[in-house]
C-alpha cells in the first residue's frame, strides 16, 4: 500500500488482498519488562462483534453520528452479541487533516493539524466531538456507550504525531523529548502525519505507555492499531497491558509473525482493506482457509470489516457514493456465510441508522449467527472447480455445521453434494438437515446431502441426528 490510499489500492490489490502472510516470520521482539501482565485472552474468547465507522464515514465521523450508531446498536443488535462502537482514523484531525479527497490525490499537507495535549498525545477534535472539550477527551462519549450496555474503541496509527517530535514535547512522566525517539523517515507509507518511533530508544515505551494510560482514563475498551511493525506491536501491547484497564487489541500488521501476534494481540488483519467487490470476496476464500489454522480463543485472524448496508457516505470510492453495498443479496449470503463459518470477527461497516431492510434481515438471523458464536474447528473440505464446501463442529454436540459456496457464473443452480462421512458423521446413518438462512427443515437424508446453490450464492446448514 506504499504511496497509495488504502481505499484506492483495493481493486489493484484484489488478487493479493489477503495474501500478505509470511510463512518464515520467526523474528522475536522482547518485551522490555517481565512485570507486564500477560494479554487477557478472556476478553475475546469468541470473535469480537461490533461496528466500525470506516466503511461509511471514513475520516469524518462526528459525535452525533457515533451516538446514533450506538443507539441503533443498543436497540437492534446488542442482544445478538454486538457490543463495540469503534471510531476509525482521524478522530483527532481538523477538516484539512480529514480531507480524504486530498489524501487520495496525495495533496494533503505533510504536516496536518491534530488535536493534541502537551505530552504529544492525540485528543479528539473538539469540533467533531464537542463533549471532548476542556480536556475531557473521549470519556463522555465512552460513558454514553457504556450507559447503553456497549463498549467503545478507537483507531490508532503507529508512531508519534509530527508536531510532538518537531516541538520536542516532553514525554509524560519523563524529561525525555519526543524528538529523541522519532523517526521522520520511517512513518506510515500511506499517511505522512506521523513519524515512526524507535523502540530501542529510552522514552519510546514510555510514550506508548502514556497514550494507553490516557485511553484507560477515558474508558476505552478496544484499540485498533494500524500499519504496525513487530516492535510497535510489542510496545503497544506492553502499554495496553500495563494501563490497568482491560482493552481488546486489534492490529493491522505489516507482517504475519503469528507467534508474536498470538502473544500480544486479540485480532490481526490478514491483509488490506476489504470492500464490496465480488473478486475481493472470491480471493478471500483461500486466505480464510489458511487463517483459521491459527485462530484460537483469544486470537482471531481477521479478514476485515463487513462492507454491508449503507456505506461510502464520505469516502471517494469507485461506484455510487453513498450507496447500499454493491453485493447482491446472494453475494451477501456468501459473505456472511464465510465470515460465520470461518469464525471471523464481525464488525459492521454500514451507517447503522440507515441500514436497509435486506441487510438487517441477514444480520439479525440468529440461527445463521449461531454458527459464528458456537462453531468450533472450522475447516474447508472441498475447493474444486468453483465449488467450495466448509464444515464446522459444535462444542459438546455431535451435530455439525455445513456451508456450500457456488462461485460459478452459470445461470442455472449447481447441485452440491457432501457425504456425511466427510463431516465426521456415520456414513450410513440418516440425518436431519436444517437451512439456517431460510430457518426451515429440509428433511432427512441418508449417507449424503445434495442441494442446489445458485451462482454467487451460498447455503448454511445444521446437520443433526
Amino acid at each position: 500500500m506504499k504511496k497509495m490510499s488504502r481505499m484506492f489500492c483495493v481493486v489493484l490489490m484484489a488478487v493479493v488482498l489477503f495474501s500478505c502472510q509470511n510463512k518464515n516470520a520467526k523474528k522475536v521482539v522482547e518485551i522490555k519488562s517481565d512485570t507486564t501482565p500477560p494479554l487477557d485472552k478472556s476478553l475475546a474468547l469468541k470473535p469480537p462483534m461490533g461496528w466500525n465507522s470506516w466503511n461509511c464515514m471514513g475520516w469524518d465521523i462526528n459525535e452525533k453520528e457515533v451516538k446514533a450508531a450506538a443507539d441503533f446498536m443498543a436497540k437492534n443488535l446488542k442482544d445478538l452479541g454486538y457490543e463495540y462502537i469503534i471510531i476509525d482514523q482521524m478522530w483527532y484531525g481538523d477538516d484539512k487533516a480529514s480531507d480524504f479527497e486530498a489524501f487520495v490525490q496525495e495533496t494533503i499537507p505533510v504536516k496536518p493539524n491534530y488535536a493534541m495535549d502537551e505530552f504529544g498525545r492525540l485528543l479528539p477534535d473538539p469540533v467533531k466531538f464537542p463533549s471532548s472539550a476542556n480536556g475531557k477527551g473521549f470519556k463522555p462519549l465512552a460513558d454514553y456507550c457504556h450507559s447503553l450496555g456497549l463498549k467503545f474503541g478507537v483507531h490508532l496509527l503507529r508512531g508519534i504525531p509530527w508536531k510532538a517530535a518537531d516541538n520536542n514535547l516532553k514525554i509524560k512522566g519523563t524529561e525525555i523529548g519526543a524528538a529523541s525517539i522519532a523517526q521522520p523517515d520511517k512513518g506510515c507509507d500511506w499517511y505522512d502525519g506521523f513519524y515512526g518511533v524507535d523502540m530501542s530508544k529510552t522514552g519510546a515505551q514510555e510514550y506508548y505507555n502514556s497514550v494507553f494510560h490516557l485511553f484507560a482514563e477515558w474508558g476505552i475498551d478496544f484499540v485498533k492499531a494500524d500499519d504496525m511493525n513487530d516492535a510497535d506491536i510489542v510496545g503497544m501491547s506492553h502499554a495496553l497491558r500495563s494501563s490497568g484497564r482491560p482493552m481488546v487489541f486489534s492490529v493491522v500488521p505489516n507482517e504475519q509473525n503469528i507467534p508474536l501476534l498470538k502473544e500480544n494481540v486479540h485480532m490481526a488483519r490478514t491483509g488490506g482493506d476489504f470492500w464490496d467487490v465480488w473478486q475481493m470476496l472470491k480471493v478471500g476464500f483461500p486466505v480464510a482457509a489458511k487463517a483459521i489454522k491459527n485462530q484460537e480463543p483469544g486470537f482471531w485472524p481477521d479478514l476485515d470489516m463487513l462492507p454491508v448496508g449503507k456505506i461510502g457516505i464520505r469516502l471517494s470510492y469507485k461506484g455510487p457514493n453513498p450507496r447500499i453495498s454493491n453485493f447482491t443479496k446472494d453475494e451477501l449470503h456468501t459473505l456472511l456465510t464465510l465470515w460465520y463459518i470461518a469464525r471471523q470477527p464481525l464488525f459492521i461497516g454500514s451507517y447503522l441508522p440507515e441500514t436497509d431492510a435486506t441487510t438487517m434481515e441477514l444480520l439479525t438471523n440468529k440461527e445463521a449467527l449461531a454458527v459464528n458464536r458456537n462453531g468450533i474447528n472450522p475447516r474447508q473440505i472441498k475447493f474444486k472447480n468453483a465449488v467450495i464446501i466448509w464444515a464446522a463442529d459444535i462444542k459438546d454436540s455431535p451435530d455439525k455445521y455445513l456451508a456450500f459456496f457456488n462461485q460459478w457464473e452459470s445461470k442455472e443452480p449447481v447441485n452440491f453434494r457432501v457425504k456425511f462421512e466427510q463431516l465426521g458423521l456415520n456414513a450410513t446413518d440418516t440425518y436431519k438437515v436444517r437451512d439456517l438462512w431460510a430457518q426451515k427443515d429440509l428433511g432427512e437424508f441418508k449417507g449424503e446431502f445434495i442441494w442446489p446453490i445458485i451462482a454467487h450464492g451460498a447455503g448454511l446448514y445444521k446437520i443433526s441426528k
